[in-house]
This record gives C-alpha cells, sequence and structure tokens, in this order.
C-alpha cells in the first residue's frame, strides 16, 4: 500500500511539473506573436497634424463602394505621378456624406509638395483635417466594416465623447495591392472643437 502511494505521488508531481511547463512554454509564445486586432487599442485619443494632399471628390453607391475607392486611389495616384509629386503618407478616404444609397468622399494622397502645374478635374490640393481624433484599427476587407462602426459607435455614445459624425480612414496596407481580406485600415473619429 506505502509502495502504490509513493509511486502515486511521483506521477502526480511529474504531471504537475509537466503542466507548469507546458504553461511556461505557451506564455514565452504568447509574448513572441505581434499583437492581434484584439490586442491593439480601441478609442485611442491622438492628435492629427495638418498635412498637404492631393484630393479627388468622389460619390458611390455601397454595392460599388470598394471598387470605387479602389478606383480613386489609382486615379489620384495617376493625378499624383502626372503633376510629379512625391507622396508622402498612407492614402486617405475623407468621408463626407452618407445615405442609405451611397456616400460621397475625397480620396486623398499626403504630398511633400505643391504641384507646379494645375490639379485635373475633379482634383484640389490642400491641408488634411488636424486636431484631436478617436482612432480605432480595423482589420478585414471593407464590406466587413459594420459591425467595427457599430462598436465605435457604441464606444463613443458610452463614453460621451463629443464626436464629428464623420470619419477619415487611412489605409495603412495599400487598397490597390493588398488583397481585401488583409486591408489594415485606421478610422479616426475627430473630436468636435
Amino acid at each position: 500500500m506505502v509502495r502504490s502511494l509513493v509511486d502515486f505521488l511521483i506521477r502526480a508531481t511529474a504531471a504537475i511539473f509537466l503542466v507548469a511547463a507546458l504553461a511556461l512554454s505557451a506564455a514565452a509564445q504568447e509574448k513572441k506573436t505581434p499583437p492581434s486586432a484584439s490586442q491593439e487599442p480601441f478609442g485611442e485619443e491622438v492628435t492629427l497634424t495638418e498635412r498637404k494632399a492631393l484630393f479627388r471628390h468622389n460619390k458611390t453607391s455601397w454595392e460599388e463602394a470598394w471598387v470605387n475607392l479602389v478606383g480613386a486611389f489609382k486615379a489620384t495616384r495617376a493625378e499624383a505621378e502626372r503633376l510629379n509629386l512625391k507622396v508622402n503618407g498612407a492614402p486617405l478616404v475623407i468621408y463626407r456624406s452618407t445615405s442609405d444609397e451611397g456616400f460621397e468622399f475625397d480620396a486623398a494622397l499626403p504630398i511633400e509638395a505643391e504641384p507646379t502645374g494645375s490639379p485635373g478635374d475633379n482634383f484640389r490640393v490642400g491641408p488634411t483635417r488636424a486636431g484631436k481624433a478617436v482612432k480605432f484599427v480595423y482589420r478585414g476587407p471593407f464590406d466587413a466594416m459594420d459591425a467595427t462602426y457599430e462598436n465605435i459607435s457604441n464606444y463613443i455614445d458610452s463614453k460621451r465623447i463629443d464626436a464629428e459624425d464623420l470619419s477619415i480612414e487611412e489605409y495603412v496596407s495599400d487598397p490597390i495591392a493588398t488583397k481585401p481580406e488583409e486591408i489594415v485600415i485606421n478610422i479616426y473619429m475627430m473630436l468636435k472643437k
């Protein structure tokens, strides 16, 4: 009886050490992995600085939104190249108005300097918005953002943040070259002054 009790204790102790070693190994692995979307700050207050940008005004339906966003960025990039402008930042979408049918927006590319020539039709050069904003990060296809915007709205309401209704999206990953499911977007909700 004593011998079987000793054998049991030895096996139990070995099992405890094995579980502890596995837990330590899992903790070490977690430290090596980059932050996931759930680990990124949700609702971080930031200050946006004014930058010079090339803007193109656009209008689209919700059904054609992604195709038209990408098309607007292609056209804006082509205009920047035509004007010999050096782009020095991530592409932006500045929402102007929304409705059940679609939305109006500006596709913008931050640029280093004023163009020497005149921008073409539907294009203009001007400053980006500056000031305090609340930043949210979205990962995934454009057409699956509804839940994120619902969460943003709930966050703003629950924290009683006095934010504007329309957002600015900064495309961290190039919308022209990135697969839609791999898109990363910083969403900024500007705070009212």
